[in-house]
């Protein structure tokens, strides 16, 4: 499979793909979802892809990833390898779907800047000094996950944090397919990381929250930032995260 991310180490990818294509896509550095079945002679990689694999006429093919708001202007924050190399970029959330346009690409971390008319539902709320630290439990999930786990208190561990904001953020976490560029969130509702790849069967990598605001910062984005929580007593991560996320659906040709 032509890498699909350049700069990024070896892992698993979060992202959900359906492909229709002549040819079999084949999964190194990323995960690759698809619908269809398994092809029975296809060839496992070295790293287990989790992809399945059909193989239709037409050349077509669609990632997805998940993606949050982080201002009130529509601005949003997803996976860098969730919004590259797309024909078009697609916003989904609560029956709406929107056009995004993507602004920037951090050249040095897995993030995207995109963007869309308008902010739908709530806008993100970074740290603006407390951090994360190993054994904090926190909470990721794929948008399209959430429906279901709006009940979820939290579904991960810290398992290495930077000792700041900045730098690759580690967690484990069992989120799958659709989770590239999700917001990591800590008990006070406010994101400590964007989820990139996971390196094992368990084990996820996100970009720390210092990167992202850092990479906002000098695409003029402003961000509101906050130590105090953002969620009340009778709401959880998990609704903390569906209010604030969307589907990022990325059209490939």
């Amino acid at each position: 499979m032509a890498t699909v991310i350049q700069g990024i180490a070896v892992g698993f990818g979060l992202l959900g793909l359906t492909i229709s294509a002549a040819w079999r896509a084949e999964a190194h550095d990323i995960g690759w979802a698809a619908v269809g079945q398994f092809a029975p002679n296809q060839q496992r990689s070295e790293v287990s892809p989790l992809a399945r694999t059909q193989e239709p006429t037409v050349p077509n093919r669609q990632k997805t990833g998940t993606g949050f708001f982080v201002d009130d202007k529509g601005h949003m924050l997803t996976a860098r390898h969730a919004a590259e190399d797309c024909s078009r970029l697609i916003v989904f959330k609560e029956g709406r779907a929107l056009a995004a346009q993507v602004v920037a690409l951090s050249p040095s971390t897995d993030i995207a800047l995109i963007k869309v008319t308008k902010t739908l539902g709530l806008a993100a709320v970074f740290p603006s000094t407390v951090g994360v630290s190993t054994n904090d439990m926190v909470f990721a999930s794929a948008y399209d996950k959430l429906a279901t786990n709006r009940g979820m208190f939290a579904n991960a561990t810290v398992a290495g944090s930077p000792g700041s904001q900045s730098g690759a953020l580690q967690i484990d976490t069992d989120v799958t397919f659709g989770a590239s560029g999700a917001p990591v969130l800590d008990s006070r509702g406010l994101v400590q990381g964007i989820i990139s790849r996971r390196t094992g069967s368990s084990r996820v990598v996100a970009v720390g929250a210092g990167d992202a605001k850092s990479f906002l910062a000098s695409k003029g984005v402003r961000v509101a930032e906050d130590d105090r929580s953002q969620i009340v007593a009778t709401t959880s991560r998990a609704s903390r995260a569906a209010s604030i996320s969307a589907r990022v659906t990325c059209l490939q040709n």
